[in-house]
């Protein structure tokens, strides 16, 4: 682990000299965010914990995360909190916003400094409703950066569709030769039909359930930004239950309402509900490798804007503006 964190930084060429930042504790993977932030050269990381709960330990994570730190000789420049204080807001200069350190809300930002950034650790895009302040942020000059998950240093390209496979084999369900409705209207769609296709799959892509039409559909993949009400609830799952009834209804991203599924008698995998708005996978499914690159990514991203680096299409880095906020879809 410390091996690729010292790699990343390097081919990142991150540099956080001097900054105070705030990351999330975890005690998988994402534990690594502190120790790379030191690496790169951070003045001081805070680390705030998850709350403690039936899947995951709030001691686990502040050990696991003090623990890696400790083997890198950078402990000492090292906090682990329950919550971001006011002291620490007014002393940040970059705050990756990431569960359990999210939502950043009003108060956290007003009480950032002049000189500060909160980092989103995905694309502008994928901002989920209440993730930020957003509003705040504007009136309060504090950028918000994102990064670029296809951009060949994060490996998004990848890594998306390797995830959605990992998902068909979890649900038992060969992507080779299969028919698959992909329901995607955004840019994940073209990484999911070419992974897909590439395992031997006949992909069509459909931007919403009401439209897949009756077919001899192996797999329905729901790709959908979360919102406040299910992505496929109880019409749309009406629909796919005339249109496909066999299939098994994959959550890629999006919510299901799964007892309008068993309603209607509907396979759905996962079975039980990751959680709202969560992944139908975590990243960390497929290893350490791709969420340390994608940490390392959000990182330099927030370096580059902090530094009022210009953002270029196709670039690593990326700032939210008004068209990534959705009030309604």
């Amino acid at each position: 682990m410390l091996s690729l964190i010292h790699g990343n930084v390097r081919t990142f060429e991150l540099n956080l000299s001097g900054l105070r930042v705030i990351v999330p504790a975890d005690n998988g993977s994402l534990a690594a965010a502190a120790t790379i932030a030191l690496v790169a050269g951070a003045a001081s990381v805070t680390a705030i914990t998850p709350q403690t709960n039936r899947f995951r330990s709030a001691e686990e994570a502040a050990e696991a995360t003090r623990a890696l730190a400790s083997v890198a000789g950078l402990s000492r420049n090292l906090s682990i909190e329950e919550r971001i204080d006011h002291q620490t807001c007014r002393t940040t200069n970059l705050l990756v916003s990431s569960d359990p350190v999210g939502p950043v809300t009003r108060s956290i930002v007003e009480r950032l400094p002049d000189r500060a950034v909160v980092a989103l650790m995905h694309e502008a895009w994928m901002l989920i409703r209440g993730e930020v302040d957003v509003e705040a942020c504007r009136e309060h000059d504090v950028p918000i950066s994102a990064v670029n998950e296809s951009h060949p240093l994060v490996g998004g390209a990848e890594y998306q569709p390797a995830l959605c496979l990992e998902l068909f084999r979890a649900a038992e369900v060969s992507a080779a030769n299969a028919a698959v409705a992909l329901i995607c209207d955004n840019p994940l769609a073209d990484n999911l039909e070419r992974g897909l296709r590439e395992a031997g799959a006949q992909v069509a892509v459909f931007p919403r359930a009401d439209l897949v039409f009756e077919h001899s559909w192996d797999a329905i993949v729901l790709a959908l930004r979360p919102l406040d009400e299910p992505r496929l609830g109880i019409r749309d799952l009406g629909v796919i239950a005339k249109a496909a009834p066999a299939a098994t209804i994959i959550q890629y991203w999006g919510d299901i309402d799964r007892k309008a599924a068993r309603y209607f008698e509907l396979s759905v995998w996962p079975p039980r509900t990751p959680g709202k708005g969560q992944w139908g996978l975590p990243l960390e499914t497929l290893g350490a490798e791709p969420v340390l690159r994608r940490i390392t990514g959000a990182l330099k991203s927030a370096q580059l804007v902090l530094a009022g680096a210009p953002t270029q299409p196709g670039g690593l880095a990326q700032v939210l503006t008004q068209n990534d906020v959705f009030d309604s879809e």
